[in-house]
C-alpha cells in the first residue's frame, strides 16, 4: 500500500475499496496499479498490485502477497531477507530498527517514453 500518488508508473483508478487496519479504523482506496523502482545495480522493475491509499502516511509491504507471488522470506537475526524462489537470488534485505520495523529504502525509477 502507497500513499503518494505521484510513485505510480500507472494507476487504475477505477479500483476502490477499503482497507480494515488493526487497531478497527477502515481508509480508502482509491486505486491500484504499479510503482517502478530502481535496484542498487541499476536494473530497473516494477512492484504491481499496489494499492494507492491516500491516507497513508507510511508505505506497507505485504510479506502474505510477496510469498503468493512466490518469493521467499527469511526473518533471522534481525534481518528480513526476500529472495526470488526461481533462481534463489537476494531480491531485498533489511535490517530491524529501533521501533521494530523492516524499514526498506526503494529508489524510484525514473519514467521515459
Amino acid at each position: 500500500m502507497c500513499g503518494q500518488k505521484e510513485l505510480f508508473a500507472d494507476l487504475d483508478d477505477s479500483f476502490r475499496t477499503k482497507v480494515k487496519f488493526g487497531d478497527g479504523r477502515f481508509v480508502r482506496m482509491t486505486g491500484k496499479w504499479r510503482i517502478l523502482i530502481t535496484l542498487k545495480n541499476g536494473d530497473q522493475r516494477y512492484i504491481y498490485d499496489v494499492f494507492y491509499v491516500p491516507d497513508m502516511k507510511s508505505n506497507m509491504l505485504s510479506m502474505g502477497q510477496l510469498t503468493e507471488k512466490g518469493y521467499m522470506i527469511h526473518i533471522v537475526e534481525n534481518k528480513f531477507l526476500i529472495f526470488d524462489k526461481k533462481k534463489g537470488n537476494l531480491i531485498l534485505k533489511t535490517f530491524l530498527s529501533k521501533n521494530r520495523m523492516f524499514p526498506i529504502d526503494f529508489h524510484m525509477g525514473d519514467f521515459k517514453c
